[in-house]
This record gives structure tokens, sequence and C-alpha cells, in this order.
């Protein structure tokens, strides 16, 4: 089938570009033949590729964020690099997940080169459309999550020197990577993403697959890292003005072990990082964390359950269940954009508005009856509050770590994770150069990179 010859062709391009910095792949040069779309089918074909665009977003973050901890035993059976970013130590042996990254923004940058060129009539100008703007909102999508993790935590008065991460805007493979800075990281992450929301449709046709609610979530996520609040607020607002749906939590069976069901509700566009090597009944939620929840809200149920004494996560929002080995749903979910929204307004001093769009979230989350709506005096005690309750709704997001960044420098909300393993304990401080991943050491003596501290 034509499908099959696509898919097949463009994985051999994928393979002899994935490492592209590596002299052995430019040795030999691909069969031009094999790696040609030819028609918008084609293009949309390579976007449709489920596995390289929506499951290899890096999982770093969850990794080494302070969602969950591992007992000793546990944590001495997963592989060298998982332990070491478990417990923030060096490690520049990351090259598996740094290439897996890096094929799908290939795959984004082989359609982007073709669009322009592939012919197409006047009734195919959406589909047209809606492939270019896939293809940029993918590519912002894993230049971001590549950002999350091996770049330091964005600050716009060194942005302009801080070291981003290579910016791979064409197919060519021959081409040596180069590092750019912060600003033009985040800079090319925006520009992709405004583009691709004149582009996308209002609706998927599934929800693997990108539309403008997720392109304008995914900038208020970027604009919140930034700390440019206004901006994220903004967008988080058009991002619900388009798609605002909630699951009320009173029609879930809190007893199941999949709660959630694959492409839900509130499901605006799915993506994963799997972590192959942990099963989801290992990773322990702190005490304090689990009895932050109050009786009647009815995701202490719904987000965990007891496994031998300990409590452990069961809320995946990709519906694959407890079950199976760790998946960190890093796709965009309408309750994040209340959250975002929310935050805005309460930096914007607007306390009521800020508690209204918390409110909504939190009436959807309680048992039937049982919520009084949250109040504050002033700004600073709402933003107290959705900072918390932030933290415990976006559990195994990939949020945390996101967060922990941004809120650094915050004295009121900085948080020094620690971890304790084999009687040691390991500290994670706020000014530490870890949290950045270094990069992989053969990406870094084939291009001459700078690499992170």
């Amino acid at each position: 089938m034509r499908s099959d010859y696509i898919l097949s062709a463009c994985m051999i391009v994928l393979m002899a570009c994935g490492l592209s910095s590596c002299q052995k792949f430019l040795d030999a040069k691909p069969d031009d033949r094999l790696s040609l779309p030819s028609t918008i089918t084609d293009l949309q074909l390579l976007l449709d590729d489920y596995n390289t665009l929506n499951t290899q977003y890096p999982y770093a973050q969850e990794l080494a964020a302070d969602n969950f901890y591992l007992a000793t035993d546990d944590w001495n059976t997963l592989n060298q690099l998982d332990r070491d970013i478990y417990s923030w130590q060096k490690n520049d042996q990351t090259l598996d997940r740094w290439t897996a990254a890096y094929q799908a923004v290939l795959s984004t940058n082989i359609v982007l080169e073709n669009i322009n060129i592939v012919p197409h009539s006047p009734g195919e100008q959406a589909a047209w459309n809606n492939v270019k703007g896939s293809a940029l909102f993918f590519r912002a999508f894993y230049f971001y999550g590549i950002a999350q993790v091996y770049t330091l935590p964005y600050n716009s008065s060194s942005a302009a020197a801080d070291w981003g991460i290579p910016l791979r805007l064409n197919a060519d493979y021959t081409q040596v990577s180069v590092r750019s800075s912060q600003e033009q990281t985040y800079r090319q992450i925006i520009t992709d993403l405004q583009q691709a929301i004149s582009l996308l449709p209002v609706t998927p046709a599934i929800k693997s697959r990108p539309a403008r609610p997720a392109a304008y979530a995914l900038l208020a996520r970027v604009y919140l890292d930034m700390q440019q609040y206004a901006d994220a607020g903004a967008y988080a607002d058009s991002c619900l003005q388009l798609y605002n749906h909630l699951i009320d939590y009173n029609t879930l069976d809190p007893t199941a072990d999949d709660p959630f069901e694959r492409f839900n509700d509130e499901v605006i566009f799915e993506a994963l990082a799997p972590v192959a090597d942990i099963a989801a009944a290992l990773c322990r939620i702190d005490t304090p964390l689990y009895a932050s929840y109050a009786a009647n809200d009815l995701r202490r149920e719904i987000y965990f359950s007891n496994n031998n004494g300990y409590t452990v996560f069961k809320g995946d929002y990709s519906g694959l269940g407890a079950a199976r080995n760790l998946n960190i749903f890093t796709g965009i979910i309408a309750d994040e954009m209340y959250l975002v929204k929310a935050e805005s307004l309460a930096r914007a001093a607007n306390t009521t508005a800020a508690m209204q769009a918390l409110n909504a979230l939190l009436l959807t989350r309680w048992r039937t009856g049982a919520f009084v709506p949250l109040t504050a005096a002033n700004p600073a005690e709402a933003l107290q509050q959705i900072l918390t309750e932030r933290r415990k709704e976006l559990l195994f997001r990939g949020a945390r770590w996101s967060d922990l960044r941004r809120l650094k420098d915050d004295p009121q909300f900085s948080v020094t994770p620690v971890r304790i393993i084999n009687g040691r304990q390991y500290e994670l401080a706020p000014n530490s150069s870890r949290y950045a991943l270094q990069l992989p050491r053969s990406v870094i003596e084939q291009t001459g990179m700078p690499q992170n501290p």
C-alpha cells in the first residue's frame, strides 16, 4: 500500500538523519527516491506516525521532578541513565533520548520543506493548511520539550547569552548542529506556534493531531515558563474560548484501575513521554502531598490507589492504566488552561476573576454538594491557592518540573526537592545547574557545541 511505502521510506530517512552529527551517517546519503513525498496525503501520513510524533517527548522532566519517590531497591532496577536523572547526577549518555526527540523534529522539517512544492487543488487548501500548521506545531512542541530538559530555566535578563538548543530548521542531515541562545530558542517556538494558529482547524479529526486550541494552549505554557504572565493568560483564554470542556469527576468510577478513557472530553491534544523502565506501581507518593486532598475532593480517590501500603498514582489521562509502565501524559488538557488563566489574573491583581477561574475547575473535582467556593482577600492569597491547586491537579504531566524551574527564584514558592537513596540524601538546590541535563557526549564531540555545566 502507498501509505506503508511512504512511512517505510520516511523511516529510512529518519534512521539516517536521527544521529545527524555522527560522521558515519554522513558518509552514506540515502536514496532520495525513497524519501520524497509527492502529495498532501503523503505528508499527512508522516505527521500521523504516532510512535515518532506523539510518544517521544522527553521524559526526564517527570523523572527529575518531585511527584514521586522510589524505594532504593526499585531505584536499583533502573538503567544507569535513569538512576542519574532521578538523583540529579551528571550523565552525558543521553543520546537515545536526544535522537528520539530530534527524529520528530526531522519529520516536521521534511513536511515543511515539501509542503510548498507538492501540487494541490483549491479543494485541498484546508488539508494543505492543516498539514503545514501541524508540522509547525509538532516542531514547536518538541523544541519546547527539549528546552525543558537541556537548557536552564528561562531568565529574561540573561536569555540572549544563555545556551539554548540546536534549532534544526531543515532536513539537511549534513548540516552540523550549533546551539542557539535561549532567547532564539523560545522565539522560534513562539514563531512556529503563531504561524500554526492561522493554519490549523478549530477541531482535529482525532486528538492525536493538533488543532488551533492546542496551539493556543502550548503558547500559554511557553509564556508561563517565560514568566510573561499576561501573554500566558491571554493565550489560555483564547484556548478556552474554543475548547473548555471539563469532566465532572462525579461521573467517574473512583475504584477503577483506569479512571480516564483515552481521548476523553478534557483532552485537547494527546502526547506521551513513556518511562519504559519504571512501573507506575513503584512510584510512591509522598504522604504530605496525598494528605493535601480533602476527603470530599474526588481526586483523592481517582488519582491514587494503595499498593502494599504505599500510595501510587493511577490517574493517567492517556487511559493506558496504572498496571502498565509509567506513561507521562505530556499533551494538553483543558484543566491546565483554567489554572494558567487563574494564575495570570492573580498576578495582574484581578483577585475576583482569578478565583472564579479556579473555582470553575474545582467545582468539577469535588463531590456533588460538598464544594464551597474558595475565596481570597488579596492577589497574594489567590496566587497561593492557585499554585497549591496546580500542584494537586497536574500530577504526572511534566508540569511540575517546569514549575520547579520557573518558581525557583521566588522565595515564597521555591522548593528544594530531596531524594534519599541507600541512606544518602541528594538535593536539587534552586540555583543548581542540574536543572539542565548534559547534552549527549557524542553530539558534543562531533559538533563542538558547548556542554552544559
